[in-house]
């Protein structure tokens, strides 16, 4: 990361990375979510949530209550070997050993996808109350994220489309976030001036810490919010039970493969 990023993301909490993705692997992505039945599935629910298996949701979610739905039982990972591909994708390898360490591993990963008119995703997180596996500190010159979250965008995401958004700075908040914040759809105009919405280009990808509170706006779009997240911890984290979230003798980098080993410390090679 260069200076500017570096202040960027440590001001904000967020940090966008343009076009990371080329046109060719931009296609090779939108076909393996159309091939796993997303385009047909949005025909029926205007909300998908892919990646979990089906243990992790109670029936009310899984069945696509309120145009809600999460897609069949299946990690995003075995889609296919674009959605592999993205597992610490060489353009974001320096980013992810500046904000988490070199020993950097994927927890787990899935895909949001829309289509028309949604409802918001409530802000959660923040720098308060403390959360260890949910932190930002800067110590010794050095930023360090327990968890930070790399977002793909398929599709272009304007502005009033919706879709990802956060307060920026709220990863130091020194107080917890107030109730008046609770309803995205519904905020005053002093609290709606704090929210702020990241458009990006289809190719574009915002890196932000767990830490900060964050959440989506309604989809508004008259394209798909198509987005894949890709989640990392510190080499000695693990958040999900079933990390790193894939199943299956794929064929990975050996860089890759270091990012998919299961939490430990001592020893521990490096990423890159």
């Amino acid at each position: 990361m260069n200076g500017r990023e570096q202040y960027l993301f440590d001001l904000n909490g967020y940090l966008v990375v343009r076009s990371v993705l080329k046109d060719t692997e931009l296609g090779a992505l939108r076909q393996e979510v159309s091939d796993y039945g997303v385009d047909a599935a949005l025909e029926k629910h205007s909300y998908l949530h892919a990646g979990f298996p089906r243990e992790y949701y109670d029936d009310a979610e899984w069945s696509g209550a309120d145009g809600y739905r999460y897609l069949q039982d299946s990690y995003l990972l075995d889609w296919g070997p674009a959605v592999r591909s993205l597992v610490a994708h060489p353009k974001l390898g320096p980013y992810l050993e500046a904000l988490v360490g070199a020993e950097y591993r994927l927890d787990h990963s899935y895909g949001i996808f829309a289509r028309g008119r949604t409802s918001s995703h409530a802000l959660h997180n923040g720098a308060t109350p403390f959360d260890p596996t949910q932190t930002y500190i800067f110590q010794n010159g050095q930023m360090y994220n327990s968890m930070v979250v790399v977002q793909f965008a398929l599709e272009d995401v304007g502005e009033g489309d919706g879709g990802f958004c956060c307060i920026p700075g709220s990863h130091k908040s020194n107080f917890p976030l107030p109730a008046d914040f609770a309803d995205l759809d519904d905020l005053d105009e002093e609290c709606r001036a704090q929210v702020v919405h990241v458009p990006m280009k289809a190719g574009d990808a915002v890196i932000f810490t767990e830490a900060v509170t964050h959440g989506a706006l309604g989809w508004r779009g008259a394209q798909d919010r198509s987005a894949l997240l890709y989640k990392y911890c510190h080499g000695s984290v693990q958040w999900e039970k079933a990390s790193p979230f894939v199943a299956g003798d794929h064929e990975w980098t050996d860089r890759q493969r270091r990012a998919l080993t299961g939490p430990y410390i001592g020893g521990r090679p490096q990423v890159g």
